[in-house]
């Protein structure tokens, strides 16, 4: 059963996405995440055990591979 989204209550599915996040000054990305995500918003949602992986892994930082990633600017 799907759980409901807490921002706008529409069902979530559960699908494995790729976490992005901000540690010391660069863009980490952690690829095959399994979550929770709004089928509406978008919001995300993490099982407490699968938070604990992705903090071990940045932690970690040993990355399987490096992208780059363009950078706008709006004014």
């Amino acid at each position: 059963m799907n759980k409901k989204c807490s921002a706008c209550h529409s069902e979530t599915i559960s699908k494995n996405i790729t976490y992005t996040q901000w540690y010391q000054g660069e863009l980490i990305a952690v690829e095959n995440v399994p979550a929770d995500v709004c089928q509406n918003c978008g919001e995300e949602y993490f099982s407490p055990d699968i938070v604990d992986k992705i903090q071990k892994v940045i932690e970690l930082h040993r990355s399987s591979r490096t992208i780059q990633v363009p950078v706008f600017q709006l004014s």
